[in-house]
């Protein structure tokens, strides 16, 4: 049993023996434990989907790449997530892993995926993958609360004048909701109990709206048994017929506890998830991730975060003044996954099918052939045209210069015009959420506001 890849030929004594080396590898440079390592490599160890360096006969350096869509059941795009990037601390600083990533870059661009993206493990990272053509793609922002916080009063908080009287309805509701807690424990008996979160979790997906991540079943349930192997808990809400209403999955520290993924169909039943977690594992504050700028019920609940900000005058020399103003997530989002794009049109034409009411016309140059192409989005649907280029067209001769990252031609009405880079389209795409409008009103390009939840970070 022979599998051909480009410049090696492997059989499956040598598929097994890759296999073994790159989980040793893993499990030196990020300490997992060997059940979370195993089951990764079993689920998705593809020979496809790996790069790595070898040297007398062992590897030293390797990556593995995992595809995932994005989107919802009427439109997806496709895309590689990178994990387990490592390289042996011995041959280190000698580009092996700059190499690894072309070539993963190389081939997913020839299959047609439309991006790449990673979690760096620590901030000093962003920087080299920035340098190897990466830019900030995905971001989450922190709320946290405190161990005595009261989700049932957050939930009964959020009742607006017009529904008092239905607020014994809704309270009776709330109460009638039944959770459960499972931990590493339940691992030897949840198949059933997986199966029906599974079906929970693809339903909120399948109609789920915006860039976020749409998982197939064996991705889901390698995500919910990761939750538990790494000492995690997830805690189940579920209404009065017994059905699935919210999910939430959580990972400890000594003091805290830290909201992973949730899914809910609800308000109620996300505090109901979240009360029964606090309540379960009591004395910890609660750190609940948003990914990308979520509008959630916290504007109307009984809690607004707060934080003090120092005034930038004071009226006495030496004197400082602070002010409490609400926290906005959006504003004080951090980055959290990284992007390489290998496709531009296809995000655009992903953008515009969300989009129907998208209305701009732009010019790109593609890396990758260098041809200048006019994108235009309009009633839902992307067109896009190439320009040919010539010495009339450019401005200057100092703009004749291809590599040069922007440039500026005249079209055929004599209008002055930026051709802008992929790179410099992607940061616009891929910026960070925020209520300033700025850069939406002047190139029409709404952020894509991209959210990720995913177990390998």
């Amino acid at each position: 049993m022979e599998q051909k890849g480009k410049n090696r030929s492997y059989n499956y004594m040598e598929k097994e023996e890759l296999k073994q080396q790159m989980m040793g590898l893993w499990k030196t440079t990020f300490h997992d434990s060997d059940a979370y390592i195993r089951l990764v490599f079993d689920t998705y160890f593809d020979m496809a989907n790996i790069e790595y360096e070898e040297r007398d006969g062992r590897v030293i350096a390797s990556l593995m790449a995992i595809p995932y869509t994005f989107g919802n059941d009427n439109y997806a795009i496709n895309s590689i997530y990178l994990c387990g990037l490592s390289t042996n601390i011995r041959f280190r600083k000698e580009g092996i892993m700059t190499s690894l990533l072309k070539r993963i870059e190389e081939k997913m661009r020839d299959r047609g995926y439309s991006f790449m993206f990673l979690i760096p493990a620590e901030d000093g990272l962003k920087r080299y993958y920035f340098d190897r053509g990466f830019i900030n793609g995905f971001y989450r922002s922190p709320l946290h609360y405190t161990s005595l916080h009261d989700f049932r009063k957050d939930y009964y908080s959020t009742i607006s004048e017009e529904e008092k009287a239905l607020y014994k309805v809704k309270a009776h509701y709330f109460d009638s909701l039944e959770t459960e807690i499972l931990s590493i424990s339940d691992l030897s008996d949840i198949e059933e109990k997986i199966e029906r979160m599974e079906a929970f979790i693809t339903e909120c997906e399948r109609t789920q709206r915006g860039f976020a991540l749409y998982q197939n079943p064996e991705q889901i349930r390698v995500f919910l048994k990761e939750a538990l192997m790494s000492g995690g808990r997830i805690s189940i809400c579920k209404n009065g017929e017994g059905e699935i209403s919210g999910i939430g999955l959580y990972s400890f520290s000594e003091t805290e506890i830290r909201e992973i993924g949730r899914y809910a169909i609800n308000y109620g039943s996300l505090c109901k998830i979240r009360e029964a977690i606090s309540k379960n594992d009591g004395g910890r504050t609660m750190t609940v991730y948003q990914l990308g700028y979520e509008k959630s019920n916290d504007g109307k609940a009984l809690w607004n975060p707060m934080f003090s900000t120092v005034l930038p005058t004071a009226t006495q020399v030496g004197a400082v003044g602070t002010i409490e103003r609400i926290y906005n997530p959006s504003q004080h989002s951090k980055v959290y996954g990284m992007v390489r794009i290998l496709s531009v049109s296809e995000i655009l034409k992903f953008q515009a099918n969300s989009r129907n009411n998208l209305k701009y016309s732009i010019l790109v140059r593609l890396e990758k052939t260098g041809k200048v192409v006019e994108f235009t989005a309009k009633g839902g649907s992307l067109e896009e045209r190439e320009v040919k280029l010539n010495n009339e067209a450019l401005l200057s001769p100092e703009e004749r210069n291809k590599n040069a990252r922007i440039m500026y031609i005249r079209d055929k009405q004599g209008n002055r015009r930026t051709v802008m880079s992929e790179r410099d389209l992607g940061e616009l795409l891929f910026r960070r959420p925020s209520e300033d409008r700025l850069i939406e009103e002047a190139f029409g390009l709404p952020a894509l506001n991209g959210k990720i939840s995913l177990l390998l970070d």
